[in-house]
């Protein structure tokens, strides 16, 4: 099994808060024995959200 991690939120771009979601969540897909091949971060827009979608498809 694969998984791709999209954290969304324009904060997390701009730097105002260090995603440690992502890094819990990588840890507990390592865990699991699940591979996690990709990360992307997405602001907070409708449209980006929609693309970065249907690019990790």
């Amino acid at each position: 099994m694969k998984a791709e991690l999209i954290c969304v939120g324009t904060e997390l771009l701009l730097g105002n808060i260090i995603n440690t979601n992502a890094a819990f969540i990588a840890e507990k897909l390592a865990v699991l024995g699940i591979d996690h091949i990709f990360q992307s971060v997405v602001g907070d827009n409708r449209e980006r959200l929609l693309s970065q979608l249907e690019i990790t498809k």
